[in-house]
């Protein structure tokens, strides 16, 4: 006896062939926006310890109390209520009665007018003064504009330091502004060090011979400014920090290695405002290289920004309205910052 095994049919589908997908290369204006998008970003990421160093010091050279070293007391008109400060002259008395003063102590033919056009403070916005209190000082400014101002304690007053038996005199001490800009010529002194084979005659010597060689006009050199020379020195069993200022000839000193003053704000401020390449490759070198780096990449995230906007549609109309009253708004500043700085 045979017996047949059926199996139950049922219906399985068939997969369907299709045609393998061929990957299509992605056009080249795609491409380019992708590149800028993804440089967008990822210079955004590496500079962005430089963008918060940058943004948090403009900050706080407009903000003098933020991190002050030491106190800062804010006033107003209020606060000068019962003194002579209470109705101070304006600035256009003011000249109206020098323009008196003028007549009286000229006495011209025909005698000098105010005119009708404006008057006002210019070049700087203080009035500065100091007041001290033993080792203690306080600064004091004062805008005449505004009739407000602030007080601000300095560093106290160091006492005088021990003298060095090697020193010929007192040092000029750091500069108060980067590169010489603005500042009187350091004088020489009757009674420091003059080295034979010095820097200063050095470049004096120089000089003619690299302009002539750079095809620039030649004539007398005056030297201006140089760097010091600081270096250790032992005296017995005194250690002490000498420096040596080529131009002036002096040499100074203080007891103990070299130590800096530099607070936590100052600091900051200084690194905000380094700039520059010196002329060897040290750390000033490469900040300055970052500080390069920051200004194109502000410059580029401007602009792939723009770009990347104007791919949104949605965006278009508010963006436009947006970038029109900014342009706006910093052009009329623009200008306005020009009348008052000139």
């Amino acid at each position: 006896m045979s017996s047949t095994l059926e199996v139950p049919s049922s219906k399985v589908p068939l997969p369907t062939l299709t045609p393998q997908a061929v990957p299509r290369t992605r056009p080249l204006s795609t491409r380019i926006l992708h590149l800028l998008r993804r440089g967008h970003l990822y210079l955004g990421l590496a500079l962005f310890p430089w963008a918060i160093l940058y943004g948090f010091t403009a900050f706080i050279f407009n903000h003098p109390a933020v991190l002050s070293d030491l106190p800062v007391t804010y006033f107003t008109r209020a606060d000068l209520v019962g003194t002579p400060l209470e109705n101070p002259p304006s600035a256009r008395d003011q000249a109206a009665a020098l323009v008196a003063a003028i007549n009286e102590k000229q006495k011209p033919l025909v005698p000098y007018v105010l005119g009708a056009g404006e008057v006002r403070h210019v070049n700087r916005d203080w009035i500065v003064g100091s007041v001290k209190v033993g080792p203690r000082s306080i600064s004091v400014l004062y805008d005449p504009r505004t009739a407000s101002g602030m007080m601000r304690e300095t560093a106290p007053t160091k006492p005088a330091a021990e003298q060095a038996p090697f020193s010929t005199g007192p040092g000029e001490g750091a500069p108060t502004r980067g590169m010489g800009m603005g500042m009187a010529p350091m004088k020489r002194q009757t009674n420091g060090i003059t080295l034979e084979n010095n820097l200063i005659d050095l470049f004096k010597a120089a000089v003619p011979t690299l302009l002539e060689r750079k095809r620039l006009p030649t004539g007398e050199v005056t030297v201006t400014m140089v760097p010091d020379l600081k270096f250790p020195v032992a005296a017995g069993d005194q250690a002490w920090t000498a420096t040596y200022n080529p131009l002036t000839t002096v040499v100074s000193g203080v007891a103990g290695k070299d130590q800096s003053d530099l607070t936590f704000r100052n600091f900051l401020l200084r690194m905000h405002l380094a700039r520059g390449y010196p002329g060897e490759i040290n750390t000033k070198w490469f900040w300055a290289v970052g500080v390069d780096a920051m200004a194109i990449v502000l410059c580029f995230w401007g602009l792939s920004g723009l770009l990347m906007w104007w791919q949104i549609k949605s965006t278009r109309k508010l963006g436009f309205a947006v970038l029109t009253l900014s342009a706006i708004a910093a052009t009329s500043l623009g200008i306005a910052m020009h009348g008052v700085l000139s």
